[in-house]
């Protein structure tokens, strides 16, 4: 990149000038194939690339500036500065020839002209800051219109600032304490406030003395170059420094603008926003492909013009970051009082400019967008704004939007919530806005649930949609209780699969047995299975009636003895009266499964399945039975052998040697079938993502998904993985994948009994028979009543700790 003097050098002695400029300069130059791809760029819609050089890209101005050179290379009487192009001559025939060259170079390049910026044939020129005529350089007045057309002030406190940007700039004026004398004569206690002839010659001499060469330093790329921008509440005021070589910071331009009357209507932080892109826009001419610094005095934009995501700023914030996306710069944050100059500037403003007139017309296009909503969507919004007005806290927290917000410890409680999204809060059309998102105001909130919630999907999807539409504080928590509290998805919700409880195998044969009953090719079975040898009798039945059944299992006993534990669902044969006495008569002690949850009796379900594909392939069921019962299983034995200790006798040919009695190596079999069952319960828990179910606790409110109705958890049932509920039909034992968790507080219940609850009366009402009685039924204190939720100092929500019902 040539230097400024390097460039102006070139002029000499021309008379006529002519200024080009580049349309949207860079993306005039095509990247090759492989410089695409260090564009990528993703959005919603995928990812793309730039085929031409966009801004932003820290080499773009050298690249633009190399093609530029190469264009106009061998060219007389042109310079240019990256997209700014000036031709010069000493007479208008000279000007005339070089022009017509430039313009065929560049028409035989493909190199567009902006028209609306282009000068041909004017005695004098803006060019690099500075203007160019055939006297020479002179200072663009521009650069310090801010200054010349500043007022005087009209009281102490501009008289303060007006001293405070000399304490800036002051350093380097010659004599400037003797020419504010009379102005500073103002600030002593007993000086009645006079603004005469003394203090409006020093002011004037002031303004130019500030404006003057001595004050305003060339600019020069090569320096370190900062923005300082501020905002009031009528004006905007920016200044341009540089640090010179000495280590100094010397102001290279001014300048200010007032805001309109849409402008004055924004909050603090998007005033503060706006000064900052005008600020950036206003000196683009400087900018433009530098890395610079931005100061503010207003903190929160450090992040929100930094490193916020766009998607979550404001939507006139955001407006305000798009246009600034083009340049490379930092954000840093400077107290006030030391951003003087641009303070002054921002109370004392020039008339509205070009900038302020095209976001008149943003405005404009955003109001007439709103306008044109559909009926029933206005309705809505006007709903919404006679909410928000009524709302106490969105009150406040327009308040705060425009006044800007107090110190935390001064903030009541209730709004202490809001702190830390302060610098996100906006007004758009009279609509109170976090983010891009509408803030709703409390007695909305349980309607904007509801319709949050209306395609009955899951928690984050939800939020998800929240995301791009509302906003309050505890949203999360409130979404996720409605959720919970849902009816419809409690009764249709898919619980994971807990991990396998794998069945501890017994020490001895027939010691604990399981039963079942099935129909195939109609006909009644009985199954009986042991646990250990996975041995199964099965007996035709008659009758399914319990005295039908006690009898066949009777027959069983007879054959293999009285086993020490019974296993069975909890079907009408088993749960009942006669089977009881018939547990109590025999000795033996009689278990059952989780209603409506036959895995909790898997072994029983799982021989029943082998017996039926047994029964259906084979032309014999008796023989299929029989090779069962005499086929080694994966611990190398067969379910004879370990019952019995010998081999069966089948239509294959054996020696005599092999059916003798020889019982299994008892320590060799249970290694085997250890390790079998943990491959069991590994794969089971791999092929099912297996998850523990948080337990519930007494008094917790549930939803029964089979019975389709709310309930209390009134105790853990005498089954793993199971509870005693109260339905509003009665008592219930159901394992914990059928309990939906509610987020309701819980209610007082009295147990009832009901015809469901036989297996609950069978474990209670004999516990001499061997089982093992429930824990006693009780309802859980009824809660008390619900009050309004308390917040501490800093926001948070206090909730009450649950205590032990002692």
């Amino acid at each position: 990149m040539p230097t400024i003097d390097q460039v102006l050098g070139l002029l000499g002695n021309a008379v006529v000038f002519s200024k080009l400029d580049a349309s949207s300069g860079f993306h005039q130059v095509r990247l090759s194939e492989s410089s695409q791809e260090y564009t990528t760029f993703i959005t919603p819609f995928g990812r793309y690339c730039y085929r031409r050089l966009p801004f932003g890209i820290t080499s773009a101005p050298e690249v633009f500036q190399r093609q530029m050179s190469r264009i106009l290379e061998g060219l007389d009487g042109c310079v240019n500065m990256v997209d700014d192009i000036l031709v010069f001559g000493r007479d208008r025939p000279e000007h005339d020839a070089r022009l017509d060259a430039v313009l065929k170079r560049l028409q035989q390049s493909g190199v567009t002209l902006n028209a609306s910026k282009c000068q041909f044939g004017v005695s004098s020129v803006k060019f690099l800051g500075v203007i160019v005529s055939a006297k020479g350089i002179a200072p663009d007045p521009d650069k310090v219109s801010a200054i010349t057309n500043m007022r005087p002030p009209t009281d102490v406190h501009g008289v303060r600032r007006l001293l405070g940007l000399l304490n800036h700039v002051g350093r380097f004026l010659p004599n400037v304490s003797a020419t504010t004398a009379p102005i500073r004569l103002l600030l002593n206690k007993d000086t009645v406030w006079t603004w005469g002839s003394a203090q409006a010659s020093a002011f004037e001499s002031l303004k130019k003395m500030v404006a003057s060469s001595s004050c305003v330093a060339r600019y020069n790329p090569e320096y370190p170059t900062t923005v300082s921008a501020d905002a009031s509440s009528y004006g905007l005021g920016a200044v341009l420094l540089q640090e010179q070589p000495s280590g100094e910071r010397r102001a290279v331009a001014f300048a200010s603008r007032a805001l309109t009357a849409a402008e004055e209507r924004y909050s603090q932080i998007e005033k503060e926003a706006l000064g900052v892109s005008w600020a950036v826009q206003r000196f683009e001419e400087f900018l433009r492909g530098l890395s610079f610094t931005v100061e503010t005095d207003h903190q929160p934009l450090v992040r929100l013009l930094g490193t916020a995501d766009l998607d979550l700023m404001p939507p006139r914030i955001q407006r305000f970051r798009i246009r600034l996306l083009r340049y490379q710069f930092s954000v840093r944050y400077v107290p006030g009082k030391y951003l003087a100059t641009a303070d002054t500037l921002s109370r004392d403003p020039e008339g509205p400019s070009l900038a302020a007139s095209s976001t008149d017309s943003v405005e404009l296009f955003v109001s007439q967008i709103v306008t044109a909503l559909p009926s029933t969507l206005a309705v809505r919004l006007d709903d919404f704004r006679k909410h928000q007005a009524s709302d106490a806290e969105c009150s406040a927290l327009r308040v705060y939007c425009t006044r800007g917000w107090p110190r935390r410890d001064r903030l009541p409680l209730n709004m202490t919530r809001y702190w830390d999204h302060r610098g996100d809060f906006s007004i758009c059309e009279d609509l109170l806005l976090m983010g891009g998102r509408l803030v709703v105001p409390s007695l909305l909130r349980k309607d904007i649930v509801g319709l949050l919630h209306d395609g009955h999907q899951g928690v984050n999807r939800c939020l998800a949609l929240a995301k791009d539409s509302v906003w309050w504080p505890d949203l999360k928590n409130q979404v996720k209780t409605a959720v919970e509290n849902c009816t419809a998805c409690a009764s249709t919700r898919v619980q994971r699969c807990e991990p396998m409880l794998a069945t501890e195998t017994p020490s001895v044969p027939w010691e604990r047995v399981a039963a079942d009953l099935f129909y195939l090719d109609g006909q009644d079975f009985l199954l009986v299975v042991d646990y250990r040898s996975r041995y199964p009798e099965v007996i035709t039945l008659r009758s399914t009636s319990a005295d039908a059944v006690i009898c066949a299992i009777k027959s069983i006993f007879a054959r293999h003895g009285i086993p020490q534990t019974f296993f069975s669902d909890n079907g009408p044969q088993f749960a009942c009266k006669a089977f009881r006495d018939f547990a109590k008569s025999y000795g033996f002690t009689h278990l059952t499964s989780s209603p409506r949850y036959p895995q909790s009796n898997g072994e029983a379900e799982r021989m029943v399945r082998t017996i039926k594909e047994l029964f259906r392939k084979a032309e014999d069921p008796f023989l299929a039975l029989l090779a069962y019962r005499n086929t080694p299983g994966v611990s190398g034995y067969s379910p004879a052998q370990l019952l019995m200790g010998r081999s069966l006798r089948t239509r294959l040919p054996v020696t005599a040697a092999s059916l003798v009695p020889d019982w299994p190596q008892v320590k060799d079999f249970n290694e085997r079938d250890a390790a079998q069952r943990r491959r069991q319960q590994k794969d089971f828990n791999s092929r099912h993502c297996t998850r523990d179910l948080r337990p519930l606790q007494d008094g917790e409110e549930v939803w029964v998904q089979d019975a389709q109705s709310t309930a209390t958890v009134l105790s853990p049932a005498q089954r793993p993985r199971s509870y005693v509920v109260q339905t509003p039909s009665g008592v219930l034992v159901r394992n914990r994948r059928h309990l939906v968790p509610c987020s309701s507080p819980p209610s007082s219940a009295t147990p009832q009994t009901t015809d469901e609850s036989a297996a609950l009366q069978q474990a209670s009402e004999d516990s001499d028979s061997g089982g093992a009685p429930l824990a006693s039924l009780r309802a859980p204190p009824a809660s008390p009543g619900t009050s309004r939720p308390r917040y501490s100092r800093y926001g948070r929500r206090v909730i009450t700790p649950k205590r032990l019902n002692l």
